[in-house]
């Protein structure tokens, strides 16, 4: 059975398997279907779909063959349709080379973008560039200026937990990646 995936999330059922306690409908976990799902959702009109394809791609698990450079391909497509996470994403790919040549110049214009939108985990790898001065000059101002936004769209405690961020910080995938 298909569930459509914009009115219920079903390429997230097919992901997971779903089994309703009240009935015997049942999805069985069918991850190849639900990336097929997510790649037609993100190559027509759902760019939220965009990363979890792009992670199953990262991640090269469930029959999903390992490939960085379509991941990025399906990062790109979300970001162009102004979804954040998408753009997030595409941003950590320059960083970490994943996909395309590493550029800290490229990942820092769409974190800005990003940031200014709200998305507190772009706001939060802003600050962990300006404290380590990659790709950017080292900047105290300017670490403390992101890590507040980012705990202002967070709307929780500081996100660094009051300790310096440590270059893993920024490989962190986003809330909710697979």
């Amino acid at each position: 059975a298909v569930v459509s995936t914009q009115s219920t999330g079903g390429n997230m059922l097919l992901v997971g398997g779903f089994k309703d306690q009240h009935s015997d409908f049942t999805i069985e976990r069918d991850v190849p279907a639900a990336a097929e799902l997510f790649k037609r959702a993100c190559t027509t009109t759902y760019g939220r779909s965009c990363v979890p394809i792009a992670r199953l791609l990262q991640y090269g698990k469930y029959n999903i063959p390992k490939d960085y450079n379509k991941a990025f391909e399906y990062l790109s497509i979300g970001c162009k349709k102004n979804n954040n996470d998408s753009c997030f994403a595409k941003a950590n790919c320059y960083i970490q080379g994943m996909g395309v040549e590493k550029d800290y110049s490229k990942a820092i214009p769409i974190l800005e973008d990003t940031c200014s939108k709200g998305h507190h985990q772009s706001c939060h790898n802003l600050g962990v560039l300006y404290y380590h001065g990659h790709g950017v000059d080292k900047n105290m101002d300017k670490f403390k200026y992101y890590n507040n936004q980012a705990k202002i769209f967070r709307g929780q405690s500081n996100p660094f937990q009051d300790k310096p961020p440590t270059p893993d910080d920024m490989t962190k995938p986003p809330v909710g990646a697979l």
